[in-house]
Formats: structure tokens, sequence, C-alpha cells
């Protein structure tokens, strides 16, 4: 879905809300960003430091391999979010290419490209809101109220409809 519409804020409340039923978990944010300022080691070493009983290092991965040390968690139940993915390798890098982790685990992939998700089981769309319910939270983030103000009720009006739905993609 496009920016603006959630899809981060509902994977952070979906892990915070069941994170506790897995042995390990990890919320890698912004993954996109990450494998373009850090790198794909960088964004390999955040993940099994995360899911790891161990800290995991750089010089771990370059040793042992990523896919090696991913494969020795395998067993483990884990919860992981992949957070604003724009290509496959993104996803590769991270999972492998056979994503095998124990009994349970779950993989929550957030990303604008709807393509990247054609190997999910389950494909979640947020819906866009309600013109009044734009208007009340736009109103609730912009003058800390969600009552209607005179003064800036046109305008306020004018920005929900040109949002469409997504009062803070702004």
């Amino acid at each position: 879905g496009m920016g603006g519409m959630g899809k981060t804020t509902i994977a952070r409340t979906v892990y915070d809300e069941i994170s506790c039923r897995f042995e390990a978990g990890c919320f890698l944010k912004n993954v996109k960003e990450g494998f373009m300022k850090q790198g794909e080691l960088h964004m390999q070493t955040l993940l099994l430091s995360s899911i790891s009983d161990n800290k995991v290092g750089i010089s771990d991965i370059l040793s042992k391999g990523f896919q090696v040390m991913l494969k020795s968690l395998g067993q483990r139940k884990v919860l992981i979010v992949v957070d604003d993915v724009d290509k496959l390798e993104q996803i590769e890098a991270l999972l492998g290419e056979q994503h095998s982790f124990g009994g349970g685990s779950r993989i929550i992939i957030t990303s604008r490209d709807s393509q990247l998700l054609s190997i999910a089981d389950v494909i979640y769309n947020p819906k866009t809101l309600s013109d009044s319910g734009a208007l009340k939270l736009f109103r609730q983030h912009a003058f800390r109220n969600d009552q209607p103000t005179r003064d800036y009720d046109d305008l306020s009006n004018r920005v929900v409809e040109y949002a469409q739905g997504l009062p803070l993609a702004f």
C-alpha cells in the first residue's frame, strides 16, 4: 500500500502484542533505507543479533556465513518483522530463499510493492479512513484536539480531501 497508510504502525502493534509468544523476535524497521545506507551485512547482523542468544558481529558473519548461522537458529520459534522492503533480494538476504524457522514462527513483511508479497500466505491491505475519521485524526495531530476550529475548518477539510483518507501522509 501507499505511504502513510499505517503499515509500519500496524506491524509494530502486532509485534508488540504477540512477541511474548515467541522464543525470539526482531523488528527490522526501514529495511530499504538500511540496505542503502548500511548495507546487507549490517542488516543481517541486526537480525541475527536479535534472534540469537549470543551477540553476533560482522566478523562472525564473514567467517561463518550468514546462511549457516541462520540455519543454526532455524529450530527456534521466532517472530520477525521486515519493514519497508522494496526488493525481493532484501527478503532473500535476510531470510534466505527457503525460510526455515521453527514451527509456529511468523514473518511479517511490509512493503509498498504488492508484487513482493506474492509469496506470502496471507496479505493484509489496510484501508483508508472515511472522510470524518480522517478529519478527526488530522485535527488531533494538527491541533491536539479533535474538535472543529472555525478558523481552520475549511483548510482542514481541504487537507483531508487532498490526502484522500491518509491525513498523516504529509
